[in-house]
């Protein structure tokens, strides 16, 4: 997997694991994304990551809803994610989730400043 597919794979996981760090405008872009892919391409890839909506499906349970091999529903996914994460439009998404993440680093590093500086 290179590194911008990768990227947005990783993206993806914190998007399942903590939904709460994505906010509605995030979740609108990312409708948008999906929208590029196909029907199927889009449930598959939602689907196995948990997101917009979709109930977390196990690889095998992907494949045989869709009658393909575990090694092709796979290879889909694989494909949609590097469809999606080569796009303008993903890159305008991931600086935007960077530079919020790095917001919320730098406000996380104040508050323990502060908290360090009360008990000095």
């Amino acid at each position: 997997m290179d590194r911008l597919t990768h990227e947005f794979h990783s993206f993806l996981v914190a998007m399942h694991m903590k939904p709460e760090l994505v906010n509605d405008k995030i979740s609108h872009f990312m409708h948008h994304l999906i929208s590029l892919l196909t029907d199927d391409e889009s449930e598959m890839l939602t689907k196995y990551y948990g997101i917009l909506g979709s109930d977390q499906q196990g690889l095998k349970d992907i494949a045989r809803e869709k009658h393909l091999s575990e090694e092709a529903a796979l290879e889909i996914i694989n494909n949609s994610l590097r469809r999606i994460a080569i796009t303008p439009e993903w890159q305008s998404l991931r600086n935007m989730t960077l530079s919020r993440a790095y917001s919320h680093k730098t406000a996380y590093r104040h508050e323990c400043d502060e908290h360090n500086r009360k008990d000095n």
